[in-house]
């Protein structure tokens, strides 16, 4: 009986982690991913370019949704994971699904800080860490005229 293995987050780190365990052990797990966000497995990093229309979202995935159902993977997107019962082993989502596990893998990544200086709750702060956020920019960037960036990481 396969182990049922578990990814909470649907990033670059936790899917490449995937391939590899796939490439040693093709037969060993039952795979279930997790993702917050309403895609499949893209290069983050590149959002810059498709902020700036250079690339397209299409251009930065990753693995595609056939590479899932290639790979036996069964993908959840747009429910992010909201508890984790380690005694019981399952977890639930948002949209109240419970799923057992064996093995847990959490890969959510991080959230941009947002400084808490005055006006940082203000419509137009955005961070920059998804395709939600590039969407954002461009909503913000028709609505305004000018624009400050803080920080200046990897995106």
């Amino acid at each position: 009986m396969k182990e049922r293995l578990v990814l909470v987050g649907n990033g670059m780190a936790g899917v490449r982690t995937l391939e590899e365990l796939l490439k040693l052990e093709p037969e060993r797990y039952e795979v279930t991913v997790f993702g917050a966000e309403p895609h499949p497995n893209y290069n983050r990093i590149m959002l810059s370019p498709v902020l700036a229309s250079e690339k397209t979202v299409d251009d930065i995935v990753l693995n595609d949704y056939d590479w899932y159902q290639e790979n036996g993977i069964t993908l959840k997107t747009g429910d992010p994971v909201v508890d984790i019962n380690r005694a019981t082993r399952t977890l639930t989502t948002a949209k109240g699904e419970s799923v057992e596990y064996d093995r847990l893998l959490l890969a959510t990544g991080s959230y941009p800080f947002i400084i808490p200086v005055p006006g940082h709750d203000k419509s137009g702060v955005i961070g920059f860490r998804d395709i939600a956020d590039v969407h954002a920019m461009w909503g913000a960037a028709r609505q305004y005229k000018r624009a400050v960036v803080i920080g200046g990481g990897l995106l």
